[in-house]
């Protein structure tokens, strides 16, 4: 998810512009080329708190790779170092989906109902579903995501939970769509996900690392999440329910062997892969989404996924045209450097091409933000001890009250303000979690102490020499 988007415009803030670290390389020079990524790489890493990536350029039948840092054990990143993929994972259900689409078993047209007759989707296809046209929001796939549940029939119990908010026909991104199919899958086939993941795509690839479950997750070192200006470990578990639309794990060589499956055309059927890597709903000029696929048009053709989820970053980018695939894979991951993050593996391809590129700045609002929030802390202190020693008119008083009552209600409501919940900014942006839930108790106690402020009855006599009390024509 990139909530950044959403919050572009709404507020200026200066944007801090990382140094031009990469000079035109060709793929013609590999000595060359290497520096040039590597360069990229360490710069990248360090502007985005990335504990440790591993990246791989395919090109043709050359593979370039990348490793740096450490994963959160401490051991230096290697090509079988396990990540989790996030939205990758997308492109495998894709994948799985379509294949039985060829097998004649379901078609794109079918309602989904006719195979989930559980589930409340009357008008529902598999078409819709592919391509992120439902009426699912980004909001209703949070809202059941990181459940943790690994326990049998955990797909249908969170898609059984989904609730519709948005509107059937238009394209909205989100993870809702593919937890369906993860469970139409297993209805199906009679297998979970996770076993039919590994029988019918990752065993027949190769892909000896790749894993949808718990057990085969056990591997995974902790990812990393920031808080401010640090990076820390987070370690929250597998969530076997969320396999569909990014719990899968996964390491450089599976996903290497993966990009060049699919460039050759071994992954994706036939009849149905002209579909899959074309644009079947515009998302912007020159850019759509396919079958499980973001596909950026032009003379440059990309078809591509990133993945995040709370604690890594994943980015699979096929350039088709020109047999070349780049894999980007971070053990850390924040909204606020999501912009950052996302441009690395066209940066890199464009650097291995003999251009150059610059480590891009993250999101300048949601960097900011957690910032501003703290520096209200103190403000909210110093109105709690203004109320408790100052003396001010009753009216003055409750001014001061509903001001600072309001200032807590609308802190609390930040996190729906971004298009999630309290729990979604724990999970996803946690230091602004963390500013939310202390601003708002300090702004709520300020707010009960002008409240409850006792004040002189006017009638009760003063001692001779007393001033009368002081108001104050502010709080």
């Amino acid at each position: 998810m990139d909530i950044s988007r959403l919050l572009t415009s709404a507020v200026a803030a200066p944007v801090v512009v990382i140094s031009v670290i990469a000079s035109p390389a060709s793929a013609e020079d590999p000595a060359k080329a290497d520096a040039a990524v590597e360069a990229y790489v360490e710069e990248w890493r360090e502007a985005n708190g990335v504990p440790g990536a591993a990246v791989a350029v395919v090109d043709g039948d050359e593979v370039r790779t990348y490793l740096s840092g450490e994963d959160g054990d401490g051991d230096p990143v290697s090509t079988e170092t396990p990540f989790l993929v996030g939205s990758v994972a997308k492109t495998f259900t894709s994948a799985l989906v379509l294949g039985l689409v060829e097998d004649g078993r379901i078609r794109l047209d079918d309602p989904v109902n006719r195979h989930l007759t559980w589930l409340d989707a009357p008008t529902m296809t598999v078409r819709q579903l592919l391509t992120h046209t439902t009426g699912y929001t980004a909001g209703d796939g949070l809202a059941v995501s990181e459940r943790f549940d690994n326990e049998p029939g955990a797909l249908r119990r969170a898609a059984a939970d989904l609730e519709h908010h948005g509107t059937p026909g238009e394209y909205a991104y989100n993870s809702a769509d593919y937890l369906v199919l993860g469970a139409l899958l297993e209805e199906i086939t009679g297998s979970s996900f996770a076993a039919v993941a590994q029988e019918d795509l990752f065993e027949p690839l190769g892909m000896t690392d790749t894993a949808a479950d718990a057990d085969g997750a056990s591997t995974l070192a902790p990812g990393h999440r920031h808080w401010w200006a640090w990076t820390r470990s987070y370690d929250p578990g597998f969530d076997e329910s969320g396999a569909p639309y990014g719990y899968v794990i996964s390491t450089l060589d599976d996903l290497v062997t993966y990009a060049r499956a699919q460039l050759a055309g071994q992954v994706l059927p036939r009849g149905i892969a002209g579909e899959a890597w074309s644009i079947q709903e515009v998302t912007g000029p020159g850019r759509g989404y396919g079958y499980g696929w973001s596909i950026d048009g032009g003379d440059h053709r990309r078809v591509h996924h990133t993945g995040a989820t709370p604690g890594y970053f994943a980015h699979l980018s096929l350039i088709p045209g020109e047999d070349r695939a780049v894999v980007v894979l971070a053990n850390s991951y924040a909204e606020k450097r999501a912009p950052s993050l996302s441009a690395a593996a066209a940066d890199i391809d464009e650097i291995f091409g003999g251009g150059s590129a610059t480590v891009r700045a993250g999101d300048p609002l949601l960097s900011a933000m957690p910032w501003l929030l703290a520096g209200l802390l103190p403000i909210g202190l110093m109105l709690t001890l203004v109320a408790r020693h100052l003396p001010a008119s009753p009216r003055l008083r409750w001014v001061c009250a509903v001001i600072a009552g309001a200032a807590a209600v609308g802190l609390a409501l930040l996190p729906r303000l971004l298009g999630g919940t309290l729990g979604f900014a724990i999970s996803w942006l946690p230091d602004l979690a963390i500013a939310v839930v202390a601003g708002s108790v300090m702004f709520l106690l300020a707010a009960v102490s002008w409240a409850i402020r006792p004040t002189r009855d006017a009638g009760t006599p003063r001692r001779s020499g007393q001033h009368p009390p002081r108001t104050y024509a502010s709080c």
